[in-house]
């Protein structure tokens, strides 16, 4: 009897999971990625904060990185004798200047790789902000309403740990005063480390570059990064771009890191010859690229660039 009800109740278990439809599998999210591998090299500093992760990259210099949005930006802290050098300060979810103070005492100067808000809007946390004069660059600087950004920070753009003080439906960029204009090829001297400004427009037009020599190392911000690099913006210039290529690629025998703004840090310096040349292959028709909506991308491995349709520059610019 007893034999009799357990394959009765084997049977019913069976048909029932048989019955089971089998689940989709899931789509992709861009966070399926994380975290990062690459990170796991750096000594990763505790600072109390579950928005930002903080990582000592060198012994003068900390990334504090943002990976719980879809964005993954990235600032730098650059430590000197005088004073650090803040590189960008991220997005404005976190407590940023609270993460900074933790790191140093030193007086702080913001110095931001350009004006998007995704680079800028922790800026008014600070005192001492370094920028270009231009039009675009004065034009961030008196902020983004939430309706102007607001899409780019939603619950699908965020994965976690977003803070408890933070309303998302509130987001906006604020904000800040430029105290000083820097010139292309300018010194910012720290103390005992000196970081050239050079002027490299493409992606936006008050994009620059960072390079300290001495670290032998190059912050690029959004114009270059392993990952698609967006040139195709209304205010974006490939032909810009495919210029700054070039002076960055003088800059090979200066460096040997990369420090992007975003996804992933100490990148190899040989990615400014691949980049150059990757900008040579796109003013090229014979190269093939993935149309889409009024743009086009090439691909060139670990990174891809993204330009307008048609292209701005080049054989075949209209």
């Amino acid at each position: 009897m007893i034999k009799k009800i357990a394959l009765t109740l084997f049977s019913i278990l069976f048909m029932s999971s048989c019955d089971k439809q089998p689940e989709a599998p899931a789509e992709p999210k861009w966070h399926d990625a994380l975290p990062r591998e690459s990170w796991s090299q750096f000594e990763k500093v505790d600072v109390g904060n579950s928005w930002f992760e903080v990582y000592k990259v060198t012994d003068n210099t900390y990334a504090i990185y943002e990976p719980f949005q879809w964005q993954e930006a990235i600032s730098y802290l650059l430590l000197g004798s005088d004073n650090a050098l803040l590189v960008d300060t991220l997005q404005g979810v976190g407590d940023l200047k609270s993460v900074v103070d933790q790191l140093t005492n030193l007086p702080i100067i913001v110095m931001n790789t350009h004006s998007h808000y995704d680079h800028v809007s922790s800026n008014y946390q600070f005192e001492t902000i370094y920028g270009l004069d231009t039009p675009y660059t004065a034009g961030n600087a008196k902020g983004h309403s939430n309706a102007d950004i607001g899409s780019s920070m939603t619950m699908d753009t965020i994965w976690k740990n977003l803070p408890e003080e933070f309303d998302i439906t509130k987001y906006e960029s604020k904000a800040y005063e430029i105290d000083k204009f820097v010139n292309d090829g300018e010194i910012i001297d720290i103390g005992s480390r000196e970081i050239q400004v050079i002027f490299t427009p493409g992606h936006s037009p008050d994009s620059v570059i960072l390079v300290d020599k001495a670290n032998r190392m190059m912050f690029t911000g959004d114009t270059f990064y392993p990952a698609p690099i967006y040139v195709y913006s209304e205010t974006a210039s490939f032909e810009d771009f495919f210029i700054t290529s070039q002076i960055m690629f003088g800059y090979r025998n200066d460096v040997d890191y990369l420090m992007p703004g975003h996804n992933e840090t100490m990148q190899p310096a040989s990615y400014l010859d691949e980049l150059r040349a990757a900008t040579m292959a796109v003013i090229n028709p014979t190269t093939p690229f993935e149309q889409g909506r009024n743009r086009r991308t090439y691909n060139f491995g670990d990174f891809s660039i993204i330009v307008k349709d048609p292209l701005d520059f080049g054989i075949n610019a209209e």
